[in-house]
């Protein structure tokens, strides 16, 4: 379950555990969030490059930042199955921030 408070200690804006497949299992992100168009369109991504890296032969990626003028998102794999999709400021650092997230959810 996600912890809101340590949401806010790590300066995380939003986060959402989402199936590959887009189905949301649970979030905490702004209300004028559509959840379920941010986890579909954030399963699009997270499959696409799935995609490109097994054409590679590469194994999954361990994280994927799109990068925004006033926020970044950043996904990472949670199982085979699902995706944790987190909404931070732009000047976070992308690993920094997936290990603290891992480390106090």
């Amino acid at each position: 379950m996600i912890n809101m408070d340590v949401l806010k200690n790590l300066g995380i804006m939003g986060a959402s555990l989402i199936k590959r497949d887009g189905t949301l299992e649970e979030s905490l992100l702004p209300d004028y969030v559509d959840k379920e168009t941010f986890s579909i369109m954030c399963a699009t991504v997270y499959g696409g490059a799935a995609t490109a890296y097994d054409e590679l032969r590469f194994k999954d990626p361990h994280l994927i930042t799109i990068n925004g003028q006033e926020g970044n998102v950043v996904m990472f794999p949670n199982g085979p199955r699902d995706f944790w999709a987190l909404i931070v400021p732009p000047d976070k650092d992308p690993l920094k921030i997936r290990d603290d997230f891992l480390n106090n959810k």
